[in-house]
């Protein structure tokens, strides 16, 4: 049950570092997805300059953050032709307070998220995923339910939240504490730690995907991404950005240089 940001202050931040772009200039609105078990997402669309244009991508944003957390983004698929949807990931944001599994439960919603997205815009559009940290695991963990989807951008997202918490614990030497923590989730919420695992999902996948992480991050080390790339059945590439912390690759390349990865990937795909 996190303390989440509210929307104006995730704006406010994002002002202050100048990850706002033109964000300000898109046409968008504002609607409502009836996702998992009923809960409501709140969600919101950023339209391409191209009315005509069939591409969509979906953006998941980190924990705590909401969707104004995934406007950094937005520029960078804008520019790549591409109408941008966020939304606010069960728990934060406008949606109603709730526990969160960090990417197993949301994953059921970004499911319904998905269906909804063909149901609105055409069930012929051209449609992919883009998940920041919590969002990458949801971005990810979705895979395991054979989605129709053309890609994936994976950013600085965890391999498995119970293997990422014990090593925290572990280099703090409290290693033991994640039994208790663990037993508590469960016991609590009826959530399972270990089954928040966008691993797991790779194993049959076959849907490209584009893993960024930046070096320095110590909050979630680059070695999820390698061990993911690693594991990962279809066509991806990973970028390991030099001097980046976590969440900070497009801060640290800038707009132009993380589309042009992007970019390079997709014309990648296209040749696969």
């Amino acid at each position: 049950m996190p303390k989440t940001l509210t929307l104006d202050e995730e704006r406010k931040w994002i002002e202050e570092h100048n990850l706002l772009g033109n964000f300000d200039a898109y046409e968008k609105k504002d609607y409502k997805i009836n996702a998992y078990k009923g809960y409501t997402i709140n969600a919101q669309i950023v339209k391409s300059k191209d009315n005509s244009n069939n591409k969509y991508v979906i953006i998941s944003h980190g924990f705590r953050s909401n969707r104004n957390g995934s406007i950094k983004y937005i520029d960078t698929y804008q520019k790549l032709g591409y109408n941008v949807i966020i939304y606010d990931v069960r728990g934060h944001g406008l949606n109603e307070k709730t526990a969160v599994s960090l990417g197993n439960i949301e994953s059921e919603d970004l499911y319904m998220i998905i269906q909804d997205t063909y149901k609105r815009f055409g069930e012929n559009i051209h449609l992919g995923l883009h998940g920041e940290s919590m969002g990458s695991s949801i971005s990810l963990s979705v895979l395991s339910k054979k989605p129709k989807l053309d890609f994936v951008v994976a950013d600085c997202g965890f391999s498995n939240l119970y293997n990422l918490i014990y090593g925290a614990y572990k280099e703090n030497n409290i290693g033991f504490l994640i039994y208790g923590v663990s037993a508590a989730t469960k016991l609590g919420y009826h959530i399972d730690m270990k089954k928040t695992s966008p691993i797991d999902a790779l194993s049959q996948n076959n849907i490209p995907i584009c893993f960024i992480h930046g070096e320095n991050d110590t909050f979630i080390k680059p070695k999820h991404s390698e061990l993911m790339f690693e594991n990962n059945k279809s066509m991806d590439e990973l970028h390991i950005v030099p001097k980046a912390e976590h969440a900070s690759s497009i801060s640290v390349l800038g707009t132009d240089k993380y589309s042009e990865i992007i970019s390079e990937f997709f014309k990648s795909i296209q040749k696969s």
